[in-house]
This record gives C-alpha cells, structure tokens and sequence, in this order.
C-alpha cells in the first residue's frame, strides 16, 4: 500500500484539531491527486465514516482494494465498511480475497463472521470464528462470535460455558459479562438467583466503565402535569417489540403524556412509517453513541425515560448508566433485570413476577396488572383455518435459540403421549440447513422418531408466516425461555398454546399471557402435567375446533388486545414513579 504519512500529515494534524469537515475537505483533494494511493483512500474512507457518511465511506474503502488488491489488511477494512454499508454480498467477496490471503486475519474473520451471522449461515459462522479462536485464543471478540454462533444454533449451555471462560480470561470486559448474562435466560435448569447475580455483576462493570452522568435535573416536579416520556429502542420496526409498542403510541392520552421516540437503529420499515405518526416527536439516534444519546435526551427535558432493549444486541443502557431523565424505566424487550442501579423500575406482572421476584432484579418492580403486555394484531393476518383430519400436529415456531436438549426431551414424551402424532418446528435461523440436520439428530438422540420431525425453514413473508399455524393443531411453549410473539400468533390464528410455568420472568410469560385470554388451564405446574395437557388436548377434537374460532374473539374481548385500557393502566404506572421521584427529590414547582 502506498501512502504516504507525509501526504496526510495536514490532513491528520486538521484531525487531531477535531476539524473533521475541514480533514475531510483537504483530504478529498489529495486523494483526487493521487488517485492511486490506497492509504488516502482508506482515509478517505474513515473521514466519511466519521461524518456518518456510509456509502461514500464504503466507496473509499473500495477503491483502496481495487488499488492494492493483495493487501489483507485494506481488503479487511473494505469488507469491514461493506458490511457496515448494508452489503453484505460485497463485504464477503472481498473478505473471501482477504482471508485467502491470509486466514488468519483477525479483522476479516470477524467480519466475516459478522457477515455470516447476518445470513444466518451460524454453522460457518461458527466454524469460520471457531478455528480463529483456536489458533488466536487471547482474541475475546472471535471468543465472543463463538458463543453467539452456539447460542444461534440452539446450544444455549455451551454457548454460556464459552463466556464464563472469556469472563475469567477477561474479568473487566462488561460486553462479555453482558453476553453471559443474556445467553442465560435460555439456559435450562439453571438457578435464578445465578442467572441474576450475573446480570448485577454486568451491571457492576458497566457502572466502572461508563462514567456516572453529571446531568442535574430541572423538571418541574408537579406531579400531575403532563409527561414527557422517552421510548429508546433499536426495534421499532419489523420485530416483535414493535407489536407491543405500538398499542401504547396509538391509544397514549395525548393531554396527559408526551411520547418521545428515539430510534437508535438505521433499520426502518413499513412498521416504522406506520408508528412514526403515532409519537409526539421522533428522533433517529442510529449513529449516535450512548454518551451522545444522554445528552440528547436530558436536552429534551425527558421526565420519564423507558428503554425497551434490555441486555439485548444493540441496546443504549450505557446511555441508561448516565441518568439523562431523572425517572428511568426497563420494559418490554428483555426478560430480565438489566443489573443497573441508575435504571429505577422495572415494568412486570403479578404472573411473570410473583411476590419474592424482587430479589432477583436490582429495579423496583412495578406490575400492570393483569398482564404486563398488550399486542397488536397483525392485519395481515388470515382467518383461522379450518384443520383437516389426520394426525394431531404439536409445533413451536419459536427461535432456535429456545430449542434446547430439555425442551426436545420433554416434546418427544408429548409425541409418545399421543400415538401418531408429529412436531413441526419452524424458525427463522432455520434458514441454516445444517441447523434443521444437527436439530433433527438432537431430536432423535432425545429418544425421538425422525419421521415424525419436520424442520422447516421460517416463510419470508408475515402473512405466510401467520398462515403457516392453520397446519397446527396444538403449540408447545419451550423452557426455560417462554415464547411472547409466537404465543400470541398461535392464539391470534386459533390454535391452543401449552406453557410451563417457570421459575422466573422469561419462563412465565405465556402464564400471563394464557391468564389475560382466559386459559390458564394450558399452564402446567412441571413436565409432567405439561404433558397432560398437551395429551387431553390432542384426545379432545371437539375442544380444539372450538377454540379454533373462539380464540381470536377471546382474544379481543381480553386485557391483551385491549389497546385503550392498557394505555390507561401504562400512565397510571408511569404517574405513579413520577409522583414517586417528586415526594422524594424536593418541592414541587422547582
């Protein structure tokens, strides 16, 4: 590569002054006149990147290959700023070229990976980051893609024992303290007060990381004026928060609360432009870090901040550690306490968090009775269809991360229960044929008949997908990790869900969820009278045809579906920490 140091040294020395337009502008111009320097090219590139400039910074990166085609590292970096563009297809190719150069690329593996992951192709993705590690051992981040890619392929366990190693080898890294502390929400069998010990020691590092904001807080403290209260979210778009936001945005009593949205992904949809209008304000935060997000937030005057992330990809609880609003909230997106002693409540309910739950989050509890959720039926649903005779079908489209060797287990004494019966498992990551190969042999080591297994691959459509449960007479919730959408897709389309209620949040949502549509009687105490109800459902033809048709209007007529009075019962929880923080912190009208 060539370039030279002396070339850019004004345009460095306008960097370090902070003057990036005028970097950016000086460097232009030179990398015009030596259009054959790759090194101004890929500063070229870092320039834009820094102004937020995607494409072009994807353009100078690529131009620096096309330059110096057999130097790994800018093939490293270009694939790096293709992925970052959106695309993918070109960061692979490049990648490729990098890592056939030399394998062991640290940047390109992790990219690649990256890239990988995104296609969810989690079997290579697993070799590829698997074999780096092996070989660069002292390497958290290919360490890190390792238990991503195990945790993708439904093997929760081993992806948690990766980064208790990572811990011990890295015991300050709070990303890697943060990703154990997730991948156990869906490890089975596993003691709740472990599960959130580890939550509070990611909380204890990121409190030492990210320093504690200086923000002081002028709200006036009335505590029954009208409220401005923030959503922080990556996923308002397509995803399932979305469907759970958007009755909130739609039905929110605009005289009493002002909802502010700040977006903090790129990714915007047909969801989106339909949620958008519903806010007071909405702000897209996608480039912004977490320091630049709090100041955002504070600046906006924000009583009562919610973040809907959790220990989720892609969260802002770094923002959240610096307390821009002087009230903030976690809810809806994560199953679990986010171990921030700067985050006030968490918004729960009396089914996912009984009495004694308190224990285990380091936020106040505060529980929307009767059900701590309230969805958004899609419109593009079909009617429910009619099941035609045959075999009783059991199936859970529910993520691969939530299929583990307990829950097989468990599925295959419902087949046995129920001669003749067949499980169809659906989901996204399914995608991956060696997936549906290695679930398929898992099943069948769990004591399982392959023949009587279908692993299909997800529908790219919503419609399809929806459509897809008229081929299911009965839904099985997994442990420990219960499903939210799906149960109420399953419901939605006619077709009765059997849950196991759990020890705690994640594994009790669908208790909730059955409670608020009136069937509790799906909620079973142990493994066993989980297959009880699965087996009473499958000998009772008359039951199910009824529900067929009687669910969704159950659904309607209940606390779920109910947009309005959960709107209601969302300010009340709201008013009621605000009015909190203002006996607390000072007279009114300050």
């Amino acid at each position: 590569m060539s370039g030279g140091a002396g070339k850019a040294e004004p345009v460095l020395r306008l960097l370090r002054e902070g003057r990036v337009d005028q970097a950016h502008a000086a460097c232009l111009r030179l990398a015009r006149a030596n259009p054959n320097d790759a090194g101004l090219a890929l500063l070229m590139s870092d320039l834009c990147a820094q102004r937020d400039e995607i494409a072009p910074a994807a353009h100078w990166a690529n131009r620096a290959a096309e330059i110096a085609p057999r130097d790994p590292e800018v093939l490293a970096r270009a694939g790096y700023a293709w992925y970052v563009a959106g695309e993918s297809a070109k960061a692979e190719t490049v990648l490729t070229r990098a890592l056939t150069l030399v394998p062991m690329h640290a940047r390109a593996r992790a990219t690649m990976a990256n890239v990988l992951a995104e296609g969810r192709r989690f079997t290579a993705m697993l070799a590829l980051a698997r074999e780096g590690w092996a070989l660069d051992p002292a390497n958290a981040e290919l360490g890190g893609l390792v238990a991503g890619a195990l945790l993708n392929l439904g093997r929760a366990s081993e992806a948690a024992g990766v980064l208790r190693d990572l811990g011990e080898a890295h015991p300050d890294n709070a990303g890697l303290a943060g990703g154990l502390a997730m991948v156990l929400n869906y490890v089975p069998e596993i003691d709740p007060a472990e599960v959130s010990a580890a939550h509070r020691r990611f909380g204890e590092l990121l409190a030492r990381s990210v320093p504690a904001g200086a923000f002081v807080h002028a709200n006036t403290r009335e505590p029954d004026r009208r409220l401005r209260v923030g959503l922080v979210s990556p996923d308002l778009r397509s995803h399932s928060v979305a469907w759970f936001v958007e009755p909130i945005l739609r039905h929110h009593d605009a005289a009493r609360l002002e909802m502010v949205v700040y977006q903090t992904n790129h990714e915007a949809d047909a969801v989106t432009a339909r949620l958008r209008p519903l806010a007071d304000a909405w702000h897209v935060m996608d480039r912004a870090t977490d320091a630049m997000l709090a100041q955002y937030v504070h600046a906006d005057g924000v009583d009562v901040l919610l973040e809907l992330s959790g220990l989720t990809h892609g969260h802002s609880l770094g923002a959240m550690r610096q307390r821009p609003a002087p009230v903030q909230m976690t809810y809806l997106g994560y199953p679990n306490t986010t171990g921030l002693r700067t985050i006030d409540w968490r918004l729960v309910d009396s089914q996912t968090d009984p009495p004694g739950a308190e224990a285990l989050a380091t936020e106040r509890l505060l529980r929307l009775d009767p059900c701590f959720l309230c969805y958004q039926p899609p419109g593009e649903a079909p009617p429910p269809s009619v099941r035609s005779a045959g075999p009783v079908v059991f199936g859970s489209f529910n993520t691969a991360q939530k299929i583990n060797d307990v829950v097989l287990a468990m599925w295959v004494k419902v087949l046995d229960a129920v001669p003749g019966s067949r499980l169809v498992l659906k989901s996204v990551n399914f995608e991956d044929g060696p997936l549906r190969d290695d679930v398929r042999a898992r099943f069948v080591a769990c004591g399982g008949d392959s023949a009587r297994l279908d692993v299909l691959p997800p529908q790219k459509e919503r419609g399809g997908h929806l459509a897809a449960y008229g081929g299911l007479d009965i839904a099985l919730d997994p442990v420990p990790y219960a499903g939210t959408t799906t149960t109420c897709e399953a419901l939605w389309m006619g077709v009765p869900v059997v849950t196991l209620a759990g020890q705690a949040h994640a594994g009790r949502v669908g208790a909730s969820l059955l409670a608020a549509v009136g069937r509790g009687e799906w909620v079973a105490k142990d493994e066993a009278e989980y297959v009880r109800i699965a087996a009473g459902l499958a000998a009772d033809a008359a039951r199910r045809s009824h529900e067929r048709t009687a669910l969704r209007e159950a659904m309607v007529r209940s606390p779920l579906c109910d947009g309005p009075g959960f709107a209601e019962r969302f300010e009340h929880a709201v008013r009621s920490a605000w009015r909190d923080w203002c006996a607390n912190h000072g007279p009114p009208g300050v």
